[in-house]
């Protein structure tokens, strides 16, 4: 029988790969699949409009590096999903192959709605949904004199703003009779509208375009169903999305517009769940539908959708999407809503009038059901802990929104608990990943002691995690269990790891990494800061963290860092390779020693030479053996270059600048480096760190461009500008299977051609001399007290002295 994958994922956008991180902490020797037709993991959907504004580049528009798959051992599949066998548990390709699952997360998106009228297919006009889509509109951009943004979101709006900021004359075309009909009531709209009006937009209400005029192929007018022609040489739509559900019409999973699921995120069909821009939401009071399309509802539909596919979702205190809050800025005005906002049949209160601010709650018998605030969203929060937990208001209903009324305050008093930003896990289930914000600071906390004896006994080993600390802000977080095969990012930006929603909060604040059971505290460049123990870190350097350590994020935001010892190791096992059934399956595909030949490492050779990739000479087994006491740089030569390759030893404790001027401790020759390319140096943890010294081609770490210092491993790969080098570091005892230095065996003596079709750029003309081609290579010892890697002819282990029992 076909092996099944244990978790498969359809699509990879922000639900898909939310969901797989999950999956793969929570249950690490799961076989996860993601199947989709767009081969690049999740990009920062709402940061398109900073690179439409010219902020950001494109490469920092991706949430996710490119080797996501491999780093998270996810069996990726890039092919069109056609059809779902609920009751076989089969998942059926346009290829005409199939994929068997046991549980099954629907997570394909949606689509931009495009205008189904004449003339849609003219140049010119486009859909604001995908990298793509803004690439050509950047591209087309400056040549534009009459643009046309089409839509009353909150997509619409921000694009607008952002054309206008690069002084581009803009007319806005809205359907309704106001902006974002289905939050904003009409007060809040004519707010928003007068100040879009003041930026000096024309925008025209209730206009919808029947026709699209152009001349040669390109489009010149837009008509309005009021019979209103506007001229137009770039129109952007902003309409709406659609649900990708065309494959699952024959199914037995239940959808109209999208899919529909249960609290669980669990839809008609067993074992098959479903999360984002796919699914359709019902209000249970008003029973209407709509497909929500945002990025922070779907990252929390995947946390629940994976939580209950692990069978761990805390259903006693629920994240209802219905009730999620909403935070961001219309037009330069802050704004804050959740739950109910413009529907009839409730109680409003109204704040009095201030400039530039609108306020109002909905009541229900004296209970909060949603909030608008538009301008001024102090105290947002704290009604939307009011509503998460049906709190009585009718005793101070009269002073709900005075000025000088702290709700959070009376709400801390009454005991109510934080408010529920996302979906949670239940506790004590399995190795924790996220911990339910109640547990640290509940009703039943007392004191700064108790909240961190509780979360240090509720750690597993080696973990570490986050505890927000009381202070007099309205700020209520929720504990962080920090990653162990990830980086953990804390910021503003909706898709972080630790949202922070404070305005003294960068949208990328800062990082924390995980290395050998440390972790890594890192600022991103913050304007507010990152302060460690009271000290403001420097900027994009790492600061080891220890116990009982206190964070500080922006200026309100406080953590105390808390981390329980690893259980030592009595044994390491040697990891295997992991098969991918994904491919073996559907591709019948074998794991082949060519495949990782073919990724251009080294070899290493039974007399102890090293022959780098691409190089006519092997190092001699002299200089590799200094590689058991030193780190070094193997600096290989140009393609081509009958240069053998150089070896430059790292010194302990000691920095090293590399780049083409001179003075440089490593002088590259290559006219394509900077003059200061780059660092190595040794970071508070011993391990070293490359940084780049602010490069114009940057710094390339394993075909990765690193953004912030990165600690080395051995086998890395590094390329400053056209130079390519390969880090070694046999002492550190460090290595794992996947670094090995990779065997061969020779298949024509005396050639230069070896198994495993090395590719054409790496291959040499002249033959490898006889001592860097034996009949059969060994592979390096690993040792199996310690898990040191060791040179094959050694006997005894560079790391614990024990005898090495060699195996072939």
């Amino acid at each position: 029988m076909v092996e099944k994958i244990t978790y498969l994922i359809i699509g990879n956008g922000i639900a898909g790969i939310t969901a797989a991180e999950i999956l793969r902490v929570e249950d690490p020797t799961a076989t996860i699949g993601i199947i989709a037709d767009e081969p690049f993991p999740v990009y920062y959907r709402p940061a398109l409009k900073d690179y439409l504004a010219g902020r950001i580049t494109e490469e920092k528009l991706w949430a996710r590096p490119d080797n996501f798959y491999q780093e998270h051992k996810i069996h990726f599949l890039p092919a069109k999903v056609v059809g779902v066998q609920a009751q076989q548990h089969l998942v059926q390709l346009e290829s005409g192959s199939q994929v068997h699952y046991r549980k099954l997360l629907l997570a394909g998106g949606s689509h931009a709605v495009r205008l189904n009228c004449p003339g849609a297919d003219l140049q010119g006009v486009f859909t604001l949904r995908t990298v793509a889509d803004y690439q050509a509109i950047v591209e087309r951009l400056p040549l534009a004199q009459h643009i046309i943004v089409c839509g009353g979101g909150t997509l619409a709006l921000e694009t607008v703003e952002t054309l206008r900021q690069r002084q581009h004359p803009v007319t806005h075309l809205v359907r309704g009779q106001r902006l974002w009909s289905e939050v904003l009531d009409e007060t809040a709209s004519d707010l928003v509208l007068q100040q879009v009006q003041r930026d000096g937009v024309a925008v025209h209400l209730d206009e919808e375009i029947v026709k699209i005029e152009g001349d040669h192929g390109e489009i010149t007018h837009v008509v309005t169903r009021r019979g209103n022609s506007y001229p137009c040489d770039l129109l952007l739509l902003a309409i709406g999305v659609e649900p990708n559900i065309g494959f699952l019409r024959h199914s037995s999973v239940s959808c109209w517009r999208g899919v529909h699921v249960d609290q669980h995120m669990q839809t008609s069909a067993q074992d098959i769940y479903a999360a984002g821009d796919i699914v359709e939401t019902v209000d249970t009071h008003t029973k209407r539908t709509r497909v929500i399309g945002q990025w922070y509802p779907a990252i929390q539909q995947a946390r629940a959708a994976a939580y209950s596919m692990l069978t761990i979702l805390d259903t006693q205190h629920p994240f209802a999407i219905q009730n999620f809050y909403n935070a961001t800025c219309l037009y330069k005005l802050h704004f804050a809503a959740a739950g109910k906002t413009n529907l009839s049949g409730y109680e409003a209160l109204v704040a009095d009038p201030q400039p530039k601010s609108y306020r109002k709650v909905l009541l229900k018998d004296d209970y909060a059901v949603g909030f608008l605030f538009v301008g001024d969203r102090r105290q947002a929060l704290a009604f939307k802990r009011a509503i998460d937990h049906q709190v009585n208001l009718g005793s101070v209903r009269e002073q709900l929104l005075a000025e000088d009324f702290q709700l959070g305050e009376w709400l801390d008093q009454k005991g109510v608990p934080p408010p529920l930003l996302g979906a949670n896990r239940l506790n004590g289930v399995s190795e924790p990943a996220q911990r339910r914000a109640t547990e640290v600071s509940g009703p039943t906390v007392k004191t700064l002691e108790e909240i961190m004896d509780k979360a240090q006994a509720s750690l597993g080993p080696g973990e570490a995690l986050l505890v927000q600390l009381p202070d007099a802000t309205d700020l209520h977080l929720p504990e962080m269990v920090l990653y162990q095969n990830a980086s953990t990012l804390i910021g503003r930006q909706a898709g972080v790891h630790l949202l922070i929603d404070e305005p003294t909060v960068s949208r990328q604040h800062a990082e924390i990494q995980h290395y050998e059971d440390k972790y890594l505290l890192y600022d991103l460049g913050s304007s507010n800061g990152t302060y460690l123990n009271g000290t403001r870190l420097v900027k994009q350097q790492p600061y080891l963290l220890s116990q009982q350590d206190e964070i500080r994020i922006g200026l309100h935001a406080h953590f105390r860092f808390l981390q329980r010892t690893p259980l030592p190791v009595q044994s390491r096992a040697v990891r295997a390779v992991p098969s991918d059934p994904l491919s073996d399956t559907i591709l019948h595909r074998t794991p082949d020693l060519k495949q990782a030949l073919s990724a251009g490492r080294p070899v290493l050779n039974q007399d102890g030479s090293l022959l780098p990739p691409g190089s006519k000479q092997a190092l001699p087994a002299q200089v590799v053996a200094t590689f058991k006491e030193v780190p070094a740089l193997i600096i290989f030569p140009e393609a081509g270059s009958k240069q053998a390759p150089k070896v430059h030893l790292l010194k302990a404790g000691k920095k090293s600048t590399l780049g083409r001027e001179t003075g440089n401790d490593i002088e590259l020759l290559d006219g394509v480096a900077s003059r200061r390319h780059a660092e190595i140096a040794p970071g508070p943890d011993g391990g070293l760190y490359i940084r780049d010294l602010n490069s114009s081609n940057g710094v390339m770490v394993n075909q990765i461009r690193i953004q912030a210092p990165q600690r080395l491993v051995h086998g890395d790969q590094i390329m400053l500008g056209c130079t390519t080098m390969l880090f070694v570091d046999l002492q550190a005892g460090k290595e794992q299977t996947e670094k090995l230095l990779i065997p061969f065996k020779e298949t024509t003596r005396n050639t230069g051609t070896r198994a495993g079709s090395i590719p054409t750029a790496a291959l040499v003309s002249a033959p490898v001399p006889q001592a860097a081609a034996p009949d059969i290579v060994q592979q390096m010892v690993i040792c199996r007290y310690c898990g040191v890697v060791n040179m094959p002819i050694a006997r005894f282990c560079a790391s614990c002295s024990r005898l090495l029992h060699q195996t072939s």
